[in-house]
């Protein structure tokens, strides 16, 4: 009897320590100074999640998200808008050889803003003590100088899938073959020409990155955040130090790819139960005769910055449509507004996604608008604006629940026949049904995983035994060159090497020929001058 108490006794204290290592408090820094609603959208529920937990969460944000906790506090340095719309269009027009410099440009550009904010040197110079560093990477390179200020482990957040960069940090295989550059366009099935300028544009993206770009987050850093005396090592260095990475995708929304044990994916940990409409909406919808149609192109690209032509076009091909249409609009009226037409600053969009009288959804196709809708099995005509956008609802074509428009060609024609086409076309709905359906088919609670990897990261000082020693190779060495060079130079060499004994060889068996021809020649002339 007492055996069996104490074994139980045992059991009991066991269970119990190993229960405390799941609920123990750690603090925890969040990074995410990205200025855009849309990013902190995705990011800010882990953090907020991690809380619920019992850990000691400080977030540096832009906006103030909204979360209250005892345990909880953010450190907000009040950003505005970093970009104005016009520049939006303008970069999103940019050809493929000055893209990558006007992106870098713009990382550099608020990286400076965030680093020269009085927030930001506050917590340079604090003594806090962190146990892991949660940090969105997202041309703010700079930032990684808190991961050797705090000397923790760190946690990445991609909000829109991998980059040559993240698979260079976590070594994971990212042939050019089939993965195309966030800088193109291109689907994972490249012709010859293709994939010729998917290799060019990632050397070239390269380049640029090491010899223009990350110098000048450099010289953020020691502007800004070295102090005397104080160095902070070099900025590539710090970033592939780096245990872990937490990926908004999944191939529902983009193309089969390979991953290292320390990236996961966790598309949809930002997604919530739907609820109610407000009561003027949802008589909206219920009142709408054959359907309503969603019009919103995010938070960086306002409706009422979209320029005259398209505007007009769009306005004209509403007017026909048989269907209302429920428009984000960040003013309080339209000039010339159809009279089908609804305006609204801000609009529930997960609630209105599930409402059964919704037809189709008009978006810019962002990664977190793109997975509401495909959650909600809601087919979509895309205008894509920038970054992932249009390689988002490119493969969204194919999958075969969307249709495509540029903003600036468009035509009220266009408009109106690619609105009709796919909100009468049943096999746009069925076909994201079946994306819906293998996408949940999947799913484990991402927000869970995500805060599981996390924890998982602190519980064992970091993740470096998941990590590959393809982030410590150099390109030579994971491309084998030196490899495939030493084996040319050998094969050259031996090509000499059996080229030379093949001659001697030869030179060998044919001298005794040559000596006897010679012996005959000195006999005849002798026995002649005998004669």
């Amino acid at each position: 009897m007492y055996k069996n108490f104490s074994m139980h006794l045992l059991a009991t204290c066991v269970f119990l320590s190993l229960a405390g290592q799941e609920v123990f408090g750690a603090r925890i820094l969040g990074l995410f100074p990205v200025a855009i609603k849309s990013h902190l959208t995705v990011t800010s529920p882990v953090m907020h999640a991690l809380a619920k937990e019992g850990h000691d969460v400080t977030m540096f944000v832009p906006f103030n998200t909204g979360f209250n906790a005892s345990n909880y506090r953010e450190i907000s340095w009040n950003a505005v808008l970093m970009t104005n719309q016009m520049n939006v269009l303008d970069f999103a027009r940019v050809n493929v050889l000055l893209k990558p410099f006007g992106f870098f440009f713009m990382g550099v550009s608020t990286t400076e803003a965030i680093l020269n904010t009085p927030e930001a040197k506050a917590l340079w110079e604090s003594d806090e003590k962190f146990d892991v560093i949660v940090m969105e990477h997202f041309v703010n390179e700079a930032l990684f100088a808190y991961v050797h200020k705090f000397k923790c482990p760190v946690v990445l957040i991609s909000t829109f899938g991998t980059t040559r960069t993240i698979n260079s940090i976590f070594g994971n295989p990212s042939p050019w073959s089939y993965i195309p550059s966030e800088f193109l366009t291109l689907s994972d099935r490249m012709t010859f020409a293709q994939r010729l300028q998917n290799t060019l544009v990632y050397i070239y993206g390269e380049l640029i990155r090491k010899f223009f770009y990350i110098p000048r987050q450099q010289a953020l850093v020691e502007k800004y955040l070295s102090g005397p005396g104080e160095k902070v090592p070099p900025l590539e260095e710090i970033e592939r130090s780096a245990d872990f990475i937490l990926i908004n995708s999944h191939h529902a929304f983009s193309t089969p790819r390979a991953y290292m044990p320390n990236m996961k994916n966790v598309a949809g940990m930002h997604l919530k139960p739907a609820k109610p409409l407000p009561a003027d909406l949802q008589r909206y919808f219920d009142s709408s005769n054959n359907g309503v149609i969603l019009f919103s192109l995010g938070s960086a690209m306002k409706s009422v910055h979209i320029p005259e032509n398209p505007l007009r076009a769009l306005k004209r091909a509403f007017q026909r449509l048989p269907y209302d249409v429920l428009w984000k609009w960040e003013n309080d009226t339209m000039n010339d507004k159809p009279s089908n037409v609804r305006i609204g600053k801000w609009l529930p969009q997960n609630d209105i996604l599930t409402h059964p009288n919704l037809k189709l959804f008009v978006t810019h196709g962002g990664i977190s608008s793109m997975m509401e809708t495909v959650y909600h099995a809601v087919p979509i005509v895309g205008i894509p604006i920038l970054g992932d956008q249009n390689r988002n609802l490119m493969c969204a074509r194919e999958k075969g629940f969307a249709e495509m428009m540029d903003l600036m060609e468009m035509t009220e024609d266009e408009i109106y026949e690619k609105i009709m086409k796919v909100a009468r076309d049943p096999k746009y709905r069925e076909s994201v049904k079946k994306v819906s359906a293998y996408w949940k088919d999947e799913m484990n609670n991402p927000l869970d995983e995500a805060v599981h990897w996390v924890e998982y990261v602190i519980r064992h000082g970091g993740a470096k035994h998941l990590k590959s020693v393809a982030a410590e190779q150099t390109f030579v060495q994971y491309l084998l060159l030196d490899v495939v060079f030493t084996i040319m130079i050998s094969l050259i060499l031996g090509f000499i090497l059996i080229r030379a004994a093949c001659r001697l060889l030869v030179c060998r068996r044919s001298s005794p020929k040559k000596s006897s021809n010679k012996d005959q020649i000195v006999t005849r002339r002798a026995q002649k001058k005998t004669n």
